[in-house]
C-alpha cells in the first residue's frame, strides 16, 4: 500500500479516516459485522495507544477521527484493523448470506476474497474548526436521505453521537476530542 503523501504527516496526530467496502457493497450490516468493527477499533486503539475521538459505522464504509501518539504509524493501525475485520466480516457473510461470497471473489497472489478497498483515506485535522466539521459530518452521515438510518444523530447506535450528546459510551471506547486539542 503506497503512502500517498502520508510521509509528510508522520509527525501529526489527529486524522479523519475513512475506508470503504470492496465495490461499495453493503457488507458491514451483515450478521455481527458492526460489533466486529467496534471490537477491532478498540483492540487497535489499545495496541497502538491511539484514541478514537469520533466514529460512524455505516453499511458499506466507516469514518473515524483518530489521535495517534508521536511515533505511532497510522498505516500499521489500518493494516491490522482491515486485515482482522476482513476475515471476520467474510465469516459473517459465510454464515448469514453465503450467496454474497461470489461478489467478494478476488484472485490476486494468495488473496481469494476482498472485503475492503485497498486504500484508506485520511485528512489531517489541523484545527478545532475542521475537527468540528468532520465530527458533525460523521454524526449526520446516517441521517442523509440515501441512508435514512435514523432521525437524530444520537439515535444511530453505531456512532459516537450518543457520547457527545448524552455522555453515554457505546461499543467503541471513545475519548473526548477536547482532551487532545
Amino acid at each position: 500500500m503506497g503512502l500517498r503523501n502520508r510521509k509528510f504527516y508522520q509527525e501529526k496526530n489527529i486524522f479523519f479516516t475513512s475506508t470503504t467496502c470492496y465495490c461499495k457493497l453493503h457488507l458491514l450490516a451483515i450478521g455481527n459485522s458492526m460489533q466486529i468493527l467496534a471490537q477491532s477499533l478498540n483492540f487497535c486503539s489499545n495496541k497502538y495507544q491511539a484514541a478514537i475521538l469520533g466514529y460512524v459505522l455505516m453499511p458499506n464504509h466507516i469514518h473515524f477521527i483518530l489521535h495517534v501518539p508521536d511515533g505511532a504509524k497510522r498505516i500499521d493501525f489500518m493494516r491490522d484493523f482491515k486485515k482482522f475485520t476482513s476475515i471476520k466480516t467474510r465469516q459473517e457473510i459465510e454464515k448469514y448470506r453465503p450467496g454474497d461470497l461470489e461478489n467478494l471473489r478476488y484472485k490476486k497472489d494468495s488473496q481469494v476474497f476482498k472485503v475492503w478497498q485497498d486504500r484508506f483515506d485520511e485528512l489531517y485535522l489541523e484545527s478545532r474548526e475542521l475537527l468540528h466539521i468532520k465530527l458533525n459530518y460523521i454524526h449526520t452521515n446516517p441521517l442523509q436521505s440515501h441512508w435514512n438510518l435514523s432521525q437524530k444523530p444520537e439515535e444511530y447506535l453505531h456512532s459516537s453521537a450518543m457520547f457527545y450528546e448524552q455522555g453515554i459510551q457505546n461499543t467503541v471506547n471513545l475519548s473526548h476530542y477536547m482532551d487532545f486539542i
